[in-house]
């Protein structure tokens, strides 16, 4: 899971950042929230975790510029001084969906992360095998199937599947794609997602009749969704 921190205390920032390496996650930082929101818009995050008080946008307007021009369902935690029942109630009703007050502790913190991403359906648990039928994919052996019947694959285009299979119903970023697939500083042209969208849509026969397609979204990437049959 990613996760994008919004935090101008660089001291504070790199004590949480190394805690939720050490849970799993990998973890952005920011300074400054313009940057984040370019980052949520880019759909880089599974979730946020934000600071109230910083030096150019607050907290809570980075939060509602998100919730209501970017990303209606991304986790929001909210990590600030601000412990004013006021306070609380106001990031609550604007979009956050938790809230802890500093110091943060480090169990806690890990604690709310994990119950966030366990609702959100984020982040869960490793799987060797992903089944979306017709097709399976084996993780361990990176190999695939339709209905059994085996699927030719270079390895990218394998690993491009995987992460479109497991991230069923999500829009997936040109950029988030070449990150995960081919590594967090990919120097590509987006242009290489294309080519093997392209090549994975021919080799899955992906369409009406499997039940999937792979839906362009305009300027921004992917996204693998299922095909209700028809009453």
């Amino acid at each position: 899971m990613r996760i994008g921190y919004l935090e101008d205390d660089v001291q504070q920032a790199s004590t949480l950042k190394q805690w939720m390496i050490e849970q799993g996650y990998q973890c952005v930082h920011f300074e400054r929230a313009f940057e984040l929101i370019q980052g949520v818009r880019k759909g880089q995050f599974d979730l946020l975790v934000l600071d109230w008080e910083l030096p150019d946008i607050s907290g809570i307007d980075t939060l509602v510029t998100i919730r209501t021009q970017i990303n209606e369902n991304i986790p929001v935690l909210f990590c600030t001084q601000r412990d004013a029942e006021d306070d609380i109630i106001m990031a609550l009703e604007k979009g956050a969906d938790d809230y802890v007050v500093k110091p943060v502790r480090k169990g806690e913190l890990s604690a709310r992360l994990s119950a966030l991403a366990r609702r959100a359906g984020v982040g869960a648990a490793v799987t060797d095998v992903i089944v979306q039928a017709p097709y399976r994919l084996d993780l361990k052996s990176k190999k695939a199937f339709n209905q059994e019947v085996p699927i030719t694959l270079t390895e990218k285009d394998f690993d491009l599947a995987a992460c479109l299979f497991s991230n069923c119903g999500r829009v997936l970023s040109r950029t988030y794609l070449l990150e995960t697939v081919w590594g967090l500083s990919a120097d590509i042209n987006t242009r290489t997602v294309d080519v093997h969208i392209s090549r994975i849509r021919k080799a899955f026969a992906i369409g009406a009749e499997a039940g999937y397609r792979i839906k362009t979204v305009y300027q921004h990437g992917y996204r693998l969704e299922r095909i209700e049959p028809e009453d």
